[in-house]
């Protein structure tokens, strides 16, 4: 894996993280109902976020050499969880 594609990773769930503590600010100022709401699917976005770092700390560590093999499973997943966040934000400026 070269370093330049690992950074790009890091920095997507970076983004991904701060995007996150992001959607909980917002939360804190919606109705108690969508607050719940938001407040499930921000735990569900950070398990998704953080088994995605894990597996991908893994990897770099067992398998490097295998990145191009592995890297359209990580970007698949990580394009789902981009798009479930996305979809959070979009929900909670709708409510």
């Amino acid at each position: 894996m070269t370093n330049d594609t690992k950074g790009q990773v890091e920095g997507i769930l970076a983004e991904l993280g701060k995007k996150i503590d992001q959607l909980i600010v917002e939360a804190k100022g919606a109705s108690k109902e969508v607050r719940d709401e938001v407040e499930v699917k921000i735990q569900e976005l950070k398990s998704k976020k953080e088994k995605i770092e894990e597996d991908f700390n893994d990897y770099k560590e067992k398998n490097g050499d295998k990145w191009v093999e592995a890297k359209n499973h990580l970007a698949a997943a990580l394009g789902e969880l981009k798009k479930a966040v996305e979809s959070v934000f979009k929900e909670n400026k709708e409510a």
